[in-house]
């Protein structure tokens, strides 16, 4: 063997003793950092931002696999779990899904229904009102005789917000046969039986409904005798 053939031999022996050596270390701190992590699991986080009281869809969701150690027993690992409910608060893409996070859909309790209704969208939404919100629905209605005054009335107290839709043209029909045009706004509400059929009547002949939002800690309520406002004379409620 001449002497360039054993330097050749020797560098060969060193890269295999580098190659071996390179392989340790990555072996080493593969296991470190298992180590350090733990198992993996897969869990189910939010693929985008999702806001409060929308339900929970299997577009909404994604599977990820983190370590154990990065989760908790509330922590979702199936999606079957969540989809159909919907989140209390809004939700940011990447939150990893957790059931306190989520509860059934307001409005299917017994008793209960969704009724949807059009909200003159300057006077009765301006903006404010979205999904979750609680508010009191105001109709306000022309006097039943001439000399009877128009009123304002309290018409439902503590309306839960199911769903704000987009705002489109509303074609209405006045007391002469002549029609005006306006923006409405589509709302949905989750209301008790007796109170979803007070507010569908008052959405048919009323003059118009107005939203009041409420503060989120706010649950009292209106006595029954401050209700109703006219200028000169309170009349009852249907």
């Amino acid at each position: 063997m001449n002497p360039r053939q054993r330097r050749g031999l020797l560098l060969l022996i060193v890269s295999v003793l580098g190659a071996v050596a390179v392989f340790v270390a990555v072996l080493s701190f593969v296991a470190d950092v298992n180590s350090r992590a733990g198992n993996f699991v897969q869990i189910v986080s939010l693929a985008r931002d999702v806001k409060a009281y929308e339900p929970i869809s299997t577009d909404d969701l994604e599977l990820r696999e983190v370590p154990e150690r990065w989760t908790s027993p509330e922590t979702v690992r199936d999606a079957r779990d969540v989809l159909g409910l919907v989140p209390v608060a809004d939700l940011r893409q990447g939150t990893f899904a957790s059931r306190g996070m989520f509860v059934d859909r307001p409005g299917i309790a017994p008793g209960h229904r969704e009724i949807a209704i059009m909200v003159d969208a300057e006077t009765g939404v301006a903006g404010k009102v979205r999904s979750g919100d609680v508010v009191d629905i105001i109709a306000t209605f022309q006097g039943m005789d001439p000399e009877d005054p128009p009123s304002s009335e309290l018409w439902a107290q503590g309306a839960l917000v199911i769903d704000v839709g987009l705002p489109e043209e509303v074609r209405t029909e006045d007391s002469r046969g002549g029609f005006t045009t306006g923006q409405g706004v589509p709302i949905t509400f989750a209301l008790p039986t007796d109170e979803a059929l007070r507010v569908a009547y008052a959405e048919s002949f009323s003059v118009k409904l107005r939203l009041a939002l409420r503060a989120g800690s706010d649950d009292s309520t209106v006595d029954q005798s401050d209700t109703v406002f006219a200028p000169t004379t309170r009349r009852s409620q249907p």
